[in-house]
């Protein structure tokens, strides 16, 4: 954990790499200003820069920015190295923070994060169907509204900047109102980003970024109030291709399936310790070689559709 001037910055250039190594640099900040802003932060804002580590290597990074004021904090991004990348990563890490946040009374009425649609932002490989899924499992929700995250690079193309907005409310609820949407929106666009691209960029550029802000704010202040009480969690037009399972994700559910109704009939027959050990290891050879041989796996699946 580095929270402001006090952090070690030779430990945190590893956790930087990560983040330069593993994320597009079509939407990735300077380092430069993740460094500057750590020892000058913006009044009203605590920065919280997270690193996850592996026997000892740097493999994760994420940011948050949190607002005391408005008890409002944004994750900005999260990236695991891909030899340290999956579920498992990602939610020890995910917990750790929790953790840390819990400790230090960090409490906010809103976490919010952005997952551009983008998937040519994605150079780490963590899709924006994989990382709606992994926030979902945290509790955030999707504000079914069209968003663009306010990136520099909007004033070139807004369409790039095309974004999930996702919400973890507390407490938990399914929908939120028009006018509290948009102080969400104002503290992200005007506060979180403009303030913090603002000092370096040039006159000109700042102002044309201003202007693009304003005029997106404004449409999306128009979308919010015609959409009144926008709902949170409304995946159905948020334009992710959520993949589907794999073959062999499909072949595992599918003998966890059978196998539980395996199991219950000669347990419900004889049941016995004997009885069950046969029985469970019986499914475990079949599970084993499902997942491990491509032709009885498609072999299994067939057979198991036709049941179904």
């Amino acid at each position: 954990m580095f929270d402001q001037s006090a952090s070690p910055l030779r430990r945190l250039e590893a956790y930087l790499g990560i983040y330069v190594q593993y994320f597009s640099p079509k939407h990735r900040t300077d380092t430069k200003e993740l460094i500057y802003y750590l020892g000058s932060p913006l009044q009203g804002r605590r920065i919280i820069y997270f690193g996850l580590s592996f026997k000892g290597d740097a493999c994760g990074f994420a940011v948050l920015m949190y607002y005391p004021d408005e008890k409002i904090g944004i994750f900005d991004f999260i990236v695991i190295a891909p030899n340290r990348r999956g579920y498992g990563a990602y939610f020890a890490f995910a917990d750790l923070i929790a953790e840390y946040l819990e400790e230090k009374r960090i409490i906010a009425n809103y976490f919010v994060s952005e997952v551009l649609v983008d998937y040519a932002s994605s150079a780490h490989a963590m899709g924006p169907h994989m990382l709606v899924r992994l926030l979902r499992f945290q509790g955030f929700k999707r504000a079914r509204i069209d968003y663009m995250a306010p990136d520099p690079s909007c004033v070139k193309s807004v369409s790039s900047c095309r974004a999930l907005l996702m919400i973890a409310p507390s407490p938990d609820r399914e929908q939120i109102d028009a006018g509290e949407f948009m102080k969400i929106v104002d503290l992200i666009y005007f506060n979180h980003y403009l303030r913090w691209y603002g000092p370096f960029l040039s006159d000109g550029r700042k102002v044309e970024y201003a202007r693009v802000l304003t005029e997106e704010r404004e449409r999306l202040h128009q979308r919010a109030h015609a959409n009144d009480p926008i709902t949170l969690n409304g995946m159905k037009d948020a334009d992710v291709r959520l993949e589907p399972a794999t073959e062999r994700h499909r072949a595992g559910l599918a003998v966890v399936l059978m196998t539980s109704a395996l199991v219950s009939i000669p347990l419900a027959v004889a049941p016995s310790v004997q009885t069950g050990i046969v029985v469970l290891s019986l499914a475990a050879v079949i599970f084993v070689a499902v997942l491990s041989n491509r032709t009885v796996r498609r072999q299994f699946l067939r057979i198991f559709d036709q049941l179904g």
